[in-house]
């Protein structure tokens, strides 16, 4: 019998997950098992019985659990984890003091374990219910690209020939055409140019979205670049009478990067520019070596965009509440295109706007970089 009752204590001692402590008749814990220790996290010895409590139980007096036992009393145990733990105590008088029992719920822990099966059910159906959407959407989204490709391939070659035609009408030296006859044919020629615009934009973005952003990467002399650029953009510029200018401070490297795209970059950057600069003014574009990175920039002095409005500017089809100075229109997606393309560069993009003047110069800023060390394929 003794080696029963030795084996029991050695258990509950040792092995078992309920809490046993053993107080004296000053409230002292003389014995605290395995399982409160580690519930704890510490040694409980000679630690006053309160202190296994949190301060919700702080009534809970010494002399209580020495007067009076508890019958299955719900209290609730500072832990390590500072997340209290409930569990209910039973007390025995015993010669030293008294003997602390206390356990879990059975019945409260199986309703929570019962509860946590079925919320994870519930999140297993959800979560394959979302699976099941997303691929949904994915082929929605494929079918949208295949349309806006066909319809934006197919519309493309009429709306040149209205661009031929209407330009070679007004190029025509036929008297018989009057004022108001030649400004419908030009109405018709920028919208037509408009268009096209929008129709390659489309095409682009379908491009990108479909995962078809083909990079002909080649080692490139970057400044030659940006100068070929700016005398492309020159015409534009010089309708606004608008001075481009280059500054590259330092020879650059050359670095790997497809040319055509990143002349495409450097079009929408400087006609967007052009687009929101008044008359007379001028626009800087400039080249730096940071790094491992070549940093591009081109700034304007327009009107600037609002603070609120910079995380828009990336968005296919957002609009902000600045305006072109000279009605020029814009299709909405050229910057969303710029950006997918810095990234196919592993690049960065990102814009600066002071539409105040407070740093000293109004106007408006879009940075990219290039890494220079890329390498070609």
């Amino acid at each position: 019998m003794k080696d029963v009752v030795s084996h029991l204590l050695h258990y509950l001692d040792k092995q078992a997950s309920i809490i046993k402590v053993l107080i004296d008749k000053e409230g002292v814990i003389i014995h605290a098992n395995a399982f409160t220790e580690k519930l704890a996290g510490k040694s409980l010895q000679a630690m006053p019985v309160q202190s296994l409590f949190t301060e919700f139980n702080a009534n809970l007096k010494a002399d209580r659990f020495l007067s009076e036992e508890l019958n299955y009393t719900m209290l609730n145990v500072n832990t390590h984890s500072t997340i209290p733990e409930t569990f209910y105590f039973t007390s025995f008088k015993v010669p030293e003091g008294m003997l602390l029992i206390g356990e879990a719920d059975n019945a409260e822990t199986e309703e929570l374990r019962q509860n946590m099966i079925s919320l994870n059910n519930e999140l297993n159906n959800m979560a394959r219910d979302l699976q099941k959407k997303n691929i949904q959407l994915e082929q929605l989204n494929q079918l949208k690209n295949q349309f806006l490709g066909i319809a934006a391939h197919d519309l493309r070659n009429p709306i040149a020939s209205i661009i031929m035609f209407s330009e070679f009408l007004l190029e025509s030296e036929d008297h018989t055409i009057s004022d108001e006859l030649r400004k419908m044919i030009e109405a018709i020629n920028k919208s037509s140019e408009f268009m096209l615009k929008l129709l390659e934009d489309l095409l682009d973005v379908v491009k990108i979205e479909s995962g078809k952003l083909q990079l002909n990467i080649e080692t490139t002399d970057i400044e030659n670049l940006l100068r070929n650029n700016i005398g492309v953009n020159a015409l534009l510029a010089g309708k606004k009478e608008i001075k481009l200018v280059l500054n590259v401070p330092e020879t650059l490297p050359a670095p790997a990067i497809d040319p055509i795209k990143i002349e495409q970059v450097l079009n929408n950057l400087i006609s967007n520019a052009i687009k929101f600069s008044h008359k007379q003014a001028k626009v800087t574009i400039s080249a730096v070596t940071t790094g491992d990175y070549i940093l591009i920039s081109v700034q304007d002095q327009g009107q600037g965009i609002p603070k609120n409005e910079l995380d828009k500017v990336f968005t296919p089809f957002s609009q902000i509440s600045v305006e072109s100075t000279a009605g020029e229109k814009s299709t909405g997606l050229g910057l969303s295109i710029v950006k997918r393309i810095i990234a196919g560069h592993l690049g960065r993009i990102w814009v600066e706007s002071d539409p105040d003047g407070k740093s000293g110069a109004r106007g408006t800023t879009f940075y990219f970089t290039l890494p220079i060390n890329r390498k070609t394929t």
